[in-house]
This record gives C-alpha cells, structure tokens and sequence, in this order.
C-alpha cells in the first residue's frame, strides 16, 4: 500500500468517526428536547422530534450496523419517514 493510500484512507476513517460523533451528539440533544416538549406536554413539539429522532437514528443505524442505542429508539420506529 502507498503513502498516499494509507493517508487517504486514515481521512475518510477519521472523517466517519466525526460524522458518527456528530450523528450521536445530535440524537443526545433531540432525546432532550424531546424530554422536555413531553414534560410541558406540547403534543406537537414532540411529535415533530420524535420524527427527526427516528431519522437519526436510522442514519446511526445505517452508519454502524449492530449498534446498539440505548433510550434513543423512538415510539415511532417502524414508520418509514423516508419516503415523506
């Protein structure tokens, strides 16, 4: 393997770590507000976050197939928001 290879591929590496890390911090922080909407009981804040939260999600799913989320699964996981 070359140089270039090597460095090419310790990039993209390191490029889908931060993308994961970034895709985990973002499902932490709609899970939150998520908790709070449903603590003020504003129905449709929830509704809305618990679509983007299975959106997440699927992509952490799609990213890193058998990882396991503990308390991010959303009611709403079998719906298919794809196609909307």
């Amino acid at each position: 393997m070359s140089a270039m290879t090597a460095k090419k591929r310790k990039q993209e590496e390191a490029t889908g770590t931060d993308n994961l890390d970034d895709l985990v911090a973002l499902a932490r922080m709609i899970s939150y507000a998520k908790a709070v909407s449903e603590d003020l009981k504003i129905e449709q804040s929830t509704q809305s976050l618990d679509l983007a939260l299975t959106a997440v999600t699927r992509e952490l799913r799609k990213t890193v197939h058998n990882f396991d989320l503990p308390g991010l699964d959303p009611m709403l996981a079998h719906m298919n928001i794809e196609l909307h």
